[in-house]
């Protein structure tokens, strides 16, 4: 079982746009929040010089675009955690084939888990928790490497058909309303909240986390709809 713990999180990424997505999917577990970002580590160095706040961050995320090589992922790494020792690092990537090389340095310098991001997703606030359970972990399109655990797929729930799922990933997780949703997928605004409310429906019925009273709904289906494949028997908290 994953700790219900929260965690606060540095995002050290370069693309405006993919900065803006990451802390979206985060913020929707209230269990990970962004409390600062960067678009380097030179830069988050110099944003964090003097702040005392930043002794309690958890976890800094690392775009390995940043680098230009193995031996600078490795000094970007290290200088992360020259100024926060305490702090886990992640690094997400973007390219299996080109990054391989890349994840046994990342590891011996001390990252907590190379993931790319495209395979994590939306899912990526689970992914960091799952991460810091473990020792180092990766992706599974990175799982041939020895002494490493491989991030578990997303859970996935047989009874969602195409069209129900392409409603969910539209309105819950990019936040498209009913109206633009049905735009997009060629049908009424009735259809796609039917669609919405039967994927409610299954997902609340092959989960059996207890979440806060004060959840929503869309909430409580984004978390469904993105967790790990992973026993689902817990109390959800944010403690």
């Amino acid at each position: 079982m994953l700790t219900t713990r929260g965690y606060l999180i540095y995002l050290i990424e370069r693309d405006v746009y993919a900065r803006q997505a990451l802390i979206g999917f985060l913020s929707w577990d209230r269990r990970t929040r962004v409390t600062g970002t960067a678009r380097s580590v030179h830069e988050m160095i110099t944003n964090l010089t003097g702040d005392l706040a930043h002794q309690r961050l958890d976890v800094v995320m690392l775009d390995t675009s940043l680098a230009s090589s193995e031996a600078d992922l490795i000094a970007q790494i290290e200088d992360v955690q020259a100024m926060l020792p305490q702090v886990d690092v992640i690094c997400l990537g973007h390219d299996p084939v080109q990054e391989a090389s890349w994840i046994t340095a990342a590891r011996d310098a001390g990252a907590r888990a190379y993931l790319i991001r495209e395979r994590v997703g939306a899912g990526i606030a689970n992914a960091v928790r799952y991460a810091l359970e473990c020792d180092f972990v990766v992706t599974n399109d990175l799982g041939d490497l020895e002494a490493v655990d491989v991030l578990p797929g997303r859970r996935r729930y047989p009874r969602l058909t195409r069209r129900i799922e392409q409603a969910l990933q539209l309105c819950v997780v990019e936040g498209l309303p009913a109206e633009l949703a049905a735009e997009e997928m060629g049908v009424s605004t009735s259809t796609v909240r039917s669609y919405v409310k039967e994927g409610y429906r299954i997902l609340e019925a092959h989960d059996d986390t207890i979440y806060p009273d004060n959840m929503s709904p869309v909430e409580r289906a984004f978390l469904r709809y993105t967790a790990l494949d992973l026993p689902t028997s817990e109390y959800w908290s944010a403690a």
